[in-house]
C-alpha cells in the first residue's frame, strides 16, 4: 500500500470518529437538556396559564405548594434516575412548599411505553412514589423482570389488579399521551427536562433546585427525615 493512500486514509478515519462525536454529543445534550438552559439557570419566559398544565401529570405534594416542580420523563433514561435523589431531597426539605408534577414523555424505546403503563397502574392503587423509585431504581432489569415482579417490591397491594391492568391496551392510559403531546408543545427534545412554576430549569442536583426555592424565599424543614 503506498504512503499517500495510507495518509487519506487514515484522514477519512480521522473525519468519520470527528463526525461520530458531534453527533453522539448532540444526542447526549438532548436526552439530558432536552433543549433546557445551562445547568442551574432558569428561562425568564414563563409559560401563560402553566398551573392547567400540571391537571394532566401525577401530583405528589401540597395543593398550594410554592414551588411547582415539573418533570419530564422517560423510565428508560439513565439521566433521568439520576435526577430522582434530587427532587427526593427537595420534597423532603420543603414539604408545606413543594410539589412534584410528574409528566410522562416516553422515548422512542421498546420499554418506554409498557414502563409508564406500569407506573400508571401502580398509580391506580395508590402507590405511585413507590413504583417511580423502584423502576428508576432498577432501570437494568427493565425487560427482563416481570412487571409483577416490580409491584410486589413497590408493595402494590393487589397484584392481580394490577397484571390485568399492564395487559390494557396502550389507549387505555390517557394521561402517558397527553404527557407526550404537552411536552411538544412545551418544546421538550428529551428527558429529563424540568419546568419550576411554569420556567424551563437548567438544573440537575440538590443544591441547584434548593438555590432556586432560596430564590423563591422558601424555608427548609429543620429536621428532614432520613
Amino acid at each position: 500500500m503506498s504512503k499517500p493512500r495510507t495518509i487519506m486514509e487514515t484522514a477519512a478515519t480521522m473525519l468519520v470518529t470527528a463526525a461520530a462525536l458531534v453527533v453522539a454529543s448532540v444526542y447526549v445534550h438532548g436526552q439530558l437538556a432536552g433543549g433546557s438552559p445551562s445547568r442551574g439557570e432558569v428561562d425568564d419566559s414563563e409559560i401563560e396559564n402553566w398551573q392547567e398544565d400540571t391537571a394532566l401529570g401525577i401530583r405528589v405534594g401540597p395543593a398550594d405548594a410554592r414551588m411547582v416542580v415539573t418533570e419530564f420523563m422517560d423510565f428508560t433514561c439513565p439521566f433521568c434516575a439520576m435526577v430522582v435523589p434530587a427532587v427526593d431531597s427537595l420534597l423532603s426539605h420543603y414539604p408545606n412548599d413543594v410539589a412534584l408534577v410528574f409528566q410522562h414523555f416516553p422515548l422512542d424505546r421498546p420499554l418506554s411505553g409498557p414502563s409508564a403503563m406500569a407506573v400508571e397502574c401502580a398509580d391506580r392503587q395508590g402507590k405511585f412514589q413507590r413504583m417511580y423509585r423502584v423502576l428508576f431504581a432498577q432501570q437494568q432489569s427493565l425487560g427482563s423482570k416481570d412487571w409483577a415482579a416490580f409491584a410486589e417490591e413497590a408493595e402494590i397491594p393487589d397484584l392481580i389488579a394490577f397484571e390485568e391492568c399492564v395487559a390494557l391496551p396502550a389507549d387505555a392510559f390517557p394521561r402517558i399521551d397527553a404527557g407526550r403531546q404537552l411536552g411538544k408543545r412545551r418544546n421538550v427534545t428529551g428527558t429529563p427536562t424540568l419546568f419550576v412554576n411554569g420556567r424551563r430549569l437548567g438544573a440537575r442536583s440538590f443544591a441547584e433546585l434548593q438555590e432556586v426555592a432560596e430564590k423563591l424565599g422558601l424555608e427548609p424543614r429543620m429536621s428532614p427525615p432520613e
